[in-house]
Order: C-alpha cells, then sequence, then structure tokens
C-alpha cells in the first residue's frame, strides 16, 4: 500500500499543543502508548476513523474515548515526529511528558496504581485514612518502640529472664500518664515480647526494624549508618560548610540556627519563568553546558489547580491541591534491575556537578541504602499491615451500681452519677429529686428527669474539681469492655526478611526520583535551645512525595530529640461500624485512643532520633521534631541531617533532566565570563551579566524563596484548617 507523505510535515501550535495536554482522554495514555500510535502512524499514515479504530481496539478503551479534534491533533503531531522515515516502528522522536509538561498539572494515575494521599482520594474526596486505634495497641506500640531502641534487644530478647524484667517494668509503669484511660496487662507485654522475638531475625538480616506499624509504619535502623559512610558524608560536606560568615544560608525565620547547604526551596521550577527542554534530556555531565537554553514552562491555570470536593452535595467546597508557581526538583536516578545499585543520572539541585562532584557518589549510597525501607514503606498496607487489637462494641461492663444510674433522665452510667460528699454543693439548681416527684404527682405528670440530667451534666463539665472527682470514681467502678492482646497469635508480624528486596524496587522500576536536602542545626550558649518544628507532611501534590529517609549523620552536645508522628484515623468508619449505647459515648474514649469533640487525628507516637539513625516514614503521617537544647550549656553543639525525598515511581515529575541549571553564577563560570575569558573587559561583562534575566542571581533565588515559603505555608494552614474540621461525629442512633 502506498503511503502519501507530507514532505514537511508541521509541528503543533502552542494552542493545540494546549489542547491536548489538558485533555483528560489523552493523558490516561502512558508515553509508551503515545509511542507505539506515533510510530504506527508513522507507518500507515491512517485518517481519523482508522486512527480512532486502532489506538480503542489496542488499548481495550470505549470507541468515543477521543473527541474528533483530539485524533486529528494527535495525529498531526504523529506525522510531525515521524517526519519522513516512517519505516520503523522503534525510531521515534523523543518528547517529555510529565504533569505541568506536556500532561495536565494534576496528572494522576488511577488510585490503585499510585500511592495515597493523606488530604484527598476517591476522586479528591476524603483521602487516605489509618484503622483507628486502640488505647491499649497505642500503648503497646510504645514499648515496642522504647524495648527495641535498647542496646542489642534482639538478642536480649530471646532471653528469658531479662524478658521476664521487660515485662515486669511495662506492668509497673504509669500508662496513664501516656494515654488518659490505658492500662497494661499481662497479656499485652507478653505479646509485645512475642512480637520483639519476632522482628529480631527481620532486624538482623536487614538492620530494617518497623515501629508503630499498623496501616502505615515508620521503619528505623541503628546499621545502615556505617561510621565509615557517615564520615564520608561529614568530610564530603566540608565544603559547603566552610564558607565565609557572609555566604553561610541561614534559613529563613530560623533565628541563624538552621544552616541549609542543599536545599530544594532555593532555585526551584517556577512555573511562567523557568526554561525546560521536552526534546531531550539533561545528565549530570551536560548540565552545565545546558545552561540557558529550553522554552519557558507555560504557567498552568487556575482550573489545572483546583478541585471540587464533595461535589454535588451539601458540603461542595472548591479546593487548591496544586501550586501554579513552583515545584522542587528531584533528581533522576537509575536503578540496576539486577544488582540494586543507584546512580544519580541528572544534577543535584543547588549541588554543583563538578565542584562538588565527590558528594554524588556518596549521595547514591544513601539512596542505595534506602530503596529497600522506602519500597516496604510502599508496599506496607497491601502486603504488611497489621491490626493487634480490634473490637465492633464500645460498651461498659454490667453496671455495678444500678441503684445510682439507672435514673430516667437518658444519660445512663456517667462520672457525675458518683455520689457527693457532706461538704459538696449540690449539682444544680432546680428542685430536688423529692420536689421534683412531688410536683409530677400532683400535676398528674412525669417528672422531667432530662433537665435535671442536662444540670448535673453542666454541672461536670464545668466545675473541673469535681469532674476529676466523678472521673476517678467512675473509672474504679465502671470498666469497659476491652478486648486483650493474643500472645499466640501469629500475624501481628506479616513482614519477613524475605520480603526486604535487594533489587526489584517499586515493581522493577528502572529509574527514580529524589530530592535532597541537607541541613545542620547549630545551638550556641547565647542560643541554646531549638524549639522544634510544625506538623507537617513533605512538599506539595507538585512533587508527588510519598516517603522520606531521614539520616542523623553527626551529632555533638545536644539532648534527646524525638520525631513525634500522627496521621488521619477512621478508615473502618468507626461510627457506622461499631456497637454503642444511645448517648454512651464515654466508652468509645475508653476503648479507642481518640476525643470525641476533637478531629480525627490520631497521635501515633514517637521515634528518637539519635545520631548514627535512620528513620524511614511514607508521607501519610504527619510528623513534627520535638524541641532539644545543648547538653553542656557553656560549649556549643549541632545536628546534621541528610534528607531523601522519595517520589511517586508510578508519577515522574519534571526534575532536573528537564530544568536546565538556573543558577547564574554557575552559568558565568561555566561560560568564563566570571573569569575574563573571551573577548569582553571585565567591567563589560559584569554590567552584561547583572542586566541578565535569566539565569537567576542568588539575591533573587531567595526572593523566590521566600515566596514560595509563604505559599507552601498558606498551603499548609489550609490543609490544617480542613483536617481540624474533620471531627469525630458519634450520633444518636
Amino acid at each position: 500500500m502506498t503511503h502519501t507523505w507530507d514532505p514537511d510535515p508541521a509541528p503543533l501550535t502552542t494552542a493545540e499543543e494546549e489542547i491536548l495536554a489538558e485533555s483528560e482522554a489523552v493523558s490516561k495514555l502512558s508515553q509508551s502508548q503515545l509511542d507505539s500510535f506515533n510510530a504506527w502512524v508513522g507507518s500507515n499514515n491512517p485518517g481519523v476513523l482508522k486512527a480512532k479504530s486502532w489506538i480503542t481496539e489496542r488499548y481495550d478503551l470505549y470507541y468515543n474515548t477521543f473527541s474528533y479534534s483530539e485524533l486529528v491533533l494527535m495525529l498531526k503531531r504523529a506525522k510531525y515526529l515521524s517526519g519522513n522515515e516512517p519505516n520503523n516502528e522503534d525510531q521515534v522522536d523523543f518528547i517529555v511528558r510529565k504533569p505541568g509538561l506536556g500532561l495536565p498539572l494534576g496528572h494522576m494515575p488511577d488510585q490503585e496504581d499510585r500511592f495515597p494521599l493523606l488530604f484527598m482520594e476517591d476522586n479528591y474526596e476524603n483521602g487516605w485514612r489509618a484503622a483507628t486505634l486502640l488505647i491499649r495497641e497505642s500503648c503497646m506500640l510504645k514499648l515496642i518502640n522504647e524495648l527495641s531502641d535498647k542496646p542489642e534487644w534482639w538478642r536480649k530478647v530471646q532471653d528469658e529472664a531479662i524478658s521476664s524484667k521487660w515485662k515486669k517494668e511495662a506492668l509497673e509503669m504509669d500508662w496513664t500518664s501516656y494515654r488518659k484511660h490505658a492500662d497494661f496487662t499481662s497479656a499485652m507485654a507478653d505479646a509485645c515480647i512475642s512480637e520483639l522475638r519476632n522482628k529480631a531475625e527481620l532486624y538482623e538480616k536487614t538492620g530494617l526494624m518497623p515501629v508503630y506499624d499498623y496501616t502505615a509504619t515508620v521503619i528505623k535502623s541503628d546499621s545502615l549508618l556505617t561510621p565509615d559512610l557517615a564520615k564520608a558524608l561529614q568530610e564530603g560536606v566540608k565544603p559547603l560548610e566552610d564558607v565565609p560568615p557572609e555566604l553561610k544560608d541561614w534559613h529563613p525565620n530560623s533565628s541563624e540556627q538552621v544552616l541549609d547547604l542543599v536545599h530544594p526551596s532555593l532555585w526551584p521550577l517556577m512555573y511562567g519563568r523557568s526554561r525546560v527542554l521536552s526534546d531531550r534530556l539533561i545528565d549530570v555531565d551536560n548540565a552545565l553546558a545546558s545552561c540557558g537554553t529550553g522554552a519557558v514552562l507555560r504557567a498552568p491555570g487556575s482550573e489545572q489547580t483546583t478541585h471540587i470536593i464533595g461535589e454535588g452535595g451539601f458540603c461542595e467546597d472548591e479546593v487548591v491541591v496544586l501550586s501554579n508557581k513552583f515545584q522542587w526538583l528531584p533528581c533522576d536516578v537509575d536503578l540496576d534491575p539486577e544488582t540494586g545499585k543507584a546512580k544519580i543520572v541528572s544534577y543535584i539541585n543547588n549541588l554543583h556537578p563538578q565542584q562538588h562532584a565527590q558528594l554524588y557518589p556518596i549521595i547514591e549510597k544513601f539512596v542505595e541504602k534506602s530503596l529497600p525501607a522506602w519500597d516496604i514503606i510502599y508496599n506496607w498496607e497491601d502486603s504488611f499491615s497489621v491490626q493487634r487489637l480490634t473490637t465492633d462494641e464500645a460498651e461498659y461492663d454490667e453496671c455495678p451500681c444500678p441503684d445510682l444510674c439507672d435514673i430516667e433522665d437518658g444519660y445512663g452510667c456517667t462520672p457525675w452519677r458518683r455520689p457527693i460528699g457532706e461538704d459538696e454543693e449540690p449539682r444544680y439548681d432546680v428542685e430536688s429529686w423529692e420536689e421534683m416527684l412531688a410536683d409530677g404527682e400532683e400535676d398528674d405528670r412525669e417528672p422531667d428527669y432530662y433537665e435535671l440530667g442536662e444540670e448535673k451534666a453542666e454541672d461536670y463539665k464545668t466545675n473541673a474539681v469535681r469532674r476529676n472527682l466523678d472521673d476517678a470514681w467512675f473509672a474504679s467502678t465502671h470498666s469497659a469492655k476491652l478486648p486483650d492482646a493474643d500472645p499466640s497469635a501469629k500475624d501481628h508480624v506479616r513482614i519477613q526478611p524475605s520480603d526486604v528486596k535487594a533489587s526489584g524496587f517499586f515493581n522493577n522500576s528502572s529509574q527514580i526520583q529524589v530530592i535532597v536536602k541537607l541541613a545542620n542545626i547549630h545551638l550556641t550558649p547565647e542560643k541554646p535551645v531549638y524549639n522544634g518544628g510544625s506538623w507537617h507532611t513533605e512538599g506539595l501534590l507538585n512533587e508527588h512525595i510519598v516517603s522520606t529517609a531521614l539520616y542523623y549523620y553527626d551529632s555533638e552536645n545536644i539532648t534527646d530529640c524525638t520525631l513525634d508522628f500522627r496521621t488521619c484515623a477512621d478508615k473502618e468508619d468507626l461510627a457506622a461500624e461499631i456497637s454503642y449505647e444511645q448517648n454512651m459515648h464515654d466508652p468509645i474514649e475508653r476503648i479507642f485512643d481518640i476525643t470525641l469533640e476533637g478531629s480525627i487525628f490520631q497521635d501515633i507516637g514517637s521515634v528518637l532520633t539519635k545520631a548514627g539513625r535512620a528513620i524511614f516514614f511514607p508521607n501519610v503521617l504527619q510528623h513534627h521534631v520535638s524541641h532539644f537544647r545543648l547538653a553542656d550549656p557553656t560549649e556549643p553543639g549541632h545536628r546534621k541531617i541528610l534528607a531523601l525525598f522519595l517520589v511517586d515511581p508510578a508519577i515522574p515529575v519534571i526534575s532536573t533532566s528537564n530544568v536546565p541549571p538556573q543558577q547564574k553564577h554557575w552559568w558565568t563560570s561555566q561560560s568564563g565570563l566570571d573569569s575574563g575569558r573571551g573577548v569582553m573587559p571585565p567591567e563589560l561583562v559584569e554590567k552584561v551579566v547583572h542586566h541578565m534575566d535569566w539565569p537567576i542571581d542568588l539575591e533573587e533565588a531567595k526572593k523566590v524563596r521566600l515566596d514560595l515559603m509563604k505559599e507552601r505555608t498558606s498551603f499548609k494552614a489550609e490543609e490544617e484548617s480542613r483536617f481540624e474540621r474533620m471531627e469525630w461525629n458519634f450520633c444518636e442512633h
């Protein structure tokens, strides 16, 4: 069959590119599917109807998935890419398609094909939820974490004498100081010891210890960060640290306590300003040569950054979920499918690929060390999630004092049933019980029991001294139906050493993306206290961060510090699934680790952040750093941290392989303008460089950073506000 070819096929116009970029139908096709379509068009020169039949049949799509105009543009682009040599399906011109570059900014695979999102899910509603922890399981998680901080715990836990001592200490602890209604049973202690024995083999063989593990997990390790690797990083960052005072980059609003060595908020991707290459990739070796090249990336419109939550319902709300200004830039990292080795293949943003070349292989090693833990976290909920204690009822055992509680005021067993002492004032101002009965008999009506109950309830809420007495009496007389642990249960540790991969991570992905941050916290006798951080997850949806690796590679003269975790509960829709008596909400708070009038956040626990430790956690957990201070207030101290943020392997974003370096001083160094090479005199060179609007200098980059921080603070505040409005709702039933 003879094909007629346009001898000079035209590229798509900007407007046409925008139509395809914003097409939901086109965005559902993978890059490999589009490449195959382009190659097929190059070989067959089809018409619109033939192309429609081919693409819908080949990929099992609804016949009318694509509009006529979309198919016309897809054919036009395919013919342009194919050029005049349409004979080889494997030779298709390269084109980058990522969210915001060839794809809509909000493009994501289907929910089952990517990592969950904490703040929105299910077609931008609700969001990911963890199972609701019972108080007893929260206490068990705390004990397991603390015991696994002991030196050589994996060996000692096998010793009956030592484990018996640990059990005795656990039973003697004041658990109510940890959780208001907490207790700890012998069976709970035995179950914790049994779980630690099961995890001992995992830690000895892999160096990984899952803690606070249920629907999600935190993983800690005290063996991955070897002394040699820590020393290599300490030596590698010295050129970044040993700069004149005026060149030290103290993080804004940190009171010159947080020193940024490498931070993604400097020179980020700037929509409408940054330049990108969509037809080729930038690697580490040619990064500097690419400075100043590329086309300006179009800024996305507001329709790409907002989504309707609860569309069509009473609570419909338009929420901005993406930034149309900035995105942190990850580097691309190739993974060897056979060996699991990692190779950084595009420059690390703000880490000069030549001047700091010695750091690249060191950071590669840290990425390699992170891969097994990241892979576990990525697959945790489907493969390894556990729940040690469950219940489908929130009720008290049989009431021990029915003479006090069986009163027809609609409240049942409550703390304010406690008989008051002789020296206490009455609980209410209305007529006495006897007067109410008398009035009821005289008027031939039932007494207003509910009014009396309301008065007692109000007195309980407003009188703090009496409330403490009431609570103590109630706790000692009314016990909730609490499930106990099963020490013989085998399914509390689903993960085995064989599940920890050495290669083939993230379903055999050949490449991942990682955002790198290096920061030091410095304390001095004049500034001896670090006040800690705020609750947050990492990045915005633009970055699609799914997991964090923190390496505490150097600490000196500081007190203990923890990383605290919390997340949204109610995966099981607790209010609908558990049985509880009408108006009897108190048992719920006695059993589940929640506050009925509070948000659905649950505090999970804290992990010690000691020197030499690595901590990995998913981005569905909020975290915050506790305060710490100088151990010796007369001497300075510091903490040095390497943070690695993993981008969802299912959603590659615009990276340093697409964006030429934006640092003006990198460009002037590469071009030779800063050293007088070339034909222009130095004073003219200085004027030329000063008036160039691209790349941008450090002063402007710092202004951009402030704008980025301001925007992200606003995003996080709005996100937090939405979370706080999500409260437990145990209605009457």
